[in-house]
């Protein structure tokens, strides 16, 4: 996990551009410029405010394969969890291991109280992921995310996770 680059545009425009990484988003895009791109990785070097992005390298990667977010950091309210995995290294427990790195950042860096995640109902590798790391499913919002082009609208689930129940869960990815 490192900071943004500029030089990580072209990563970036790779994965908002791959659908298989994308269908399960919160939000979908009809289309993703590199210039689009360049400004998101411009936006996520940014540190000034109450977001933080992180690259995911790997080795034997030239370019980072996805990203993980903190949103909304240093409010009363608990930060949220984003996640992007869009390379060929999905399945594989990368994402895992970068959710629980980002996680204990949260946690051990930036003195968040617990983390929260929204997760479209659909997305079953997601809610299997973060319940291995201690998340608890904690309600669902109805019809919450508008179908796109004829397709039904979904349900969005909120999940949630407290220190001690991240730590316990996820000590196997800290020995």
């Amino acid at each position: 996990m490192r900071s943004f680059e500029p030089a990580d545009a072209p990563a970036v425009h790779r994965w908002f551009s791959n659908p298989a990484a994308t269908r399960s988003l919160m939000e979908q895009r009809d289309g993703f410029s590199l210039e689009q791109a360049e400004g998101w990785a411009r936006r996520a070097m940014d540190d000034s405010g109450e977001d933080r992005k992180f690259a995911i390298v790997v080795e034997g990667y030239e370019q980072p394969v996805g990203f993980t977010a903190l949103y909304g950091l240093f409010r009363q309210t608990a930060p949220e969890l984003g996640a992007l995995i869009g390379d060929d290294v999905r399945g594989k427990g990368v994402g895992r291991r970068a959710e629980a790195l980002t996680i204990a950042r949260a946690f051990d860096e930036y003195g968040a109280h617990r983390v929260y995640g929204r997760i479209p109902a659909r997305n079953e590798i997601a809610k299997k992921t973060v319940a291995s790391l201690g998340w608890v499913y904690e309600g669902t919002l109805r019809g919450h995310l508008r179908g796109e082009h004829g397709a039904p609208d979904d349900d969005c689930e909120v999940w949630g996770v407290l220190p001690d129940e991240f730590r316990a869960a996820a000590a196997d990815l800290f020995q």
